[in-house]
């Protein structure tokens, strides 16, 4: 989803080394400086590797009564049958800490809509985690010809 947009938009789009804490970490700052991160990690488990950073950020508009929101939108992938890789790719724990919500979509229709709703909620300071499922984001290439994964683009509203 994201390949080539540090490219094509590199005022707005930064591209920072695999390190989970780092990620999260500049999530935070991007936040706390008016802006609304993104920030993408690629597997469910790989929080694991920045889950201070993630508790501190889950924490922050709670411990400083609503002072200090970090607003962010936290993309990643989990849970549901593995289908390649190992334990670091199917990985089925997703943590919850106070102070995240936490969606999941069932198609391309609903995520559009969610991800409008979600962009509106880390706007006023909540941090949203999307988890996208592993084996439905891969399916699409075990039956190529069969396209009734594909959903019109819903409109806004």
């Amino acid at each position: 989803v994201t390949d080539g947009l540090h490219k094509k938009y590199p005022n707005r789009v930064r591209d920072f080394p695999p390190d989970e804490t780092t990620l999260i970490g500049c999530g935070m700052g991007f936040a706390q400086s008016g802006l609304l991160p993104i920030v993408e990690i690629p597997y469910a488990k790989y929080l694991d590797c920045g889950a201070d950073m993630f508790y501190e950020a889950a924490i922050t508009n709670w411990l400083s009564n609503g002072k200090a929101p970090i607003g962010m939108f936290i993309r990643l992938q989990g849970f549901d049958k593995g289908v390649f890789g190992g334990n670091f790719h199917t990985h089925n724990v997703i943590p919850t800490p106070c102070g995240v919500d936490v969606v999941c979509y069932s198609n391309g229709e609903d995520y559009a809509k969610g991800f409008r709703h979600a962009i509106l909620q880390a706007k006023q300071g909540r941090i949203v985690m999307s988890v996208d499922s592993t084996n439905l984001l891969y399916a699409r290439d075990i039956h190529p010809k069969d396209e009734l994964w594909r959903r019109p683009f819903p409109q806004k509203g």
